[in-house]
């Protein structure tokens, strides 16, 4: 069964950088584009600090683990909601389409891997900081920015014309509207501040355009926190 919209709208999409592509269609995308933005940024970060943090501060090592987490944990939600949500309705409706779904799952199960070797070398470089385990954890940082973005470049290619010609904009909102449930208010504020960090002057102002006053306003709070955090970790 496939499902489309009467000639639907194609909506302005966002285009970050880094992004493989912004497909035409009814959804708007800019919660996933500057999701797997915020990824790829704070996967280069992230190897950075590491590869120039003092093995002595053991405060601001502490403080990029807990933030490493940060990263992890949105990721888990994002996959998640593609794993229950999206991918299963995709293979209902797109039979033909079963191969790119199927490699996209099997992206998520190698991106994992990554994910538990990341978070296992992170807790061994904080327990007890030298450059054998520097260069563990790099390694390591290495393969999840290089594995996960490989991924977001073909769900951006392949799966997001997939969502745009066969998941309807009312389902789209309701997998939005779950997936901030999950997150709780204190949460939801840092994920805000999280995904507006760093964004080029014209998408900025382009989501300034389009979302609604009260979630501008959230986010302009949140982001003067987290850029403050921020200047902290990357120093």
């Amino acid at each position: 069964m496939t499902m489309r919209t009467a000639a639907p709208p194609n909506l302005p999409q966002i285009s970050l950088p880094g992004q493989a592509a912004a497909a035409p269609g009814p959804l708007d995308m800019a919660n996933m584009y500057l999701a797997h933005y915020g990824f790829r940024r704070d996967l280069g970060h992230l190897i950075t600090a590491i590869g120039r943090v003092r093995l002595g501060d053991r405060r601001r090592i502490t403080a990029l683990r807990e933030h490493h987490a940060w990263v992890l944990f949105v990721l888990h939600h994002h996959h998640t909601a593609e794993d229950e949500t999206v991918w299963p309705r995709l293979r209902e409706r797109v039979p033909q389409a079963i191969g790119t779904i199927d490699a996209l799952e099997a992206e998520h199960e190698a991106c994992d891997h990554w994910i538990r070797e990341s978070t296992d070398a992170f807790q061994a470089f904080g327990t007890g900081p030298s450059e054998q385990r520097r260069e563990r954890l790099m390694a390591a940082l290495r393969a999840l920015a290089d594995t996960l973005g490989a991924h977001l470049a073909h769900e951006e290619t392949d799966g997001i014309p997939l969502m745009m010609a066969h998941i309807t904009p009312e389902e789209d909102a309701e997998g939005h509207k779950t997936i901030m449930k999950q997150y709780g208010f204190r949460k939801l504020i840092r994920l805000l501040g999280w995904i507006t960090s760093e964004l080029p002057a014209e998408v900025e102002a382009h989501l300034r355009r389009t979302s609604p006053r009260p979630m501008v306003l959230l986010s302009t709070l949140a982001g003067g926190r987290y850029r403050r955090r921020a200047a902290y970790l990357w120093g």
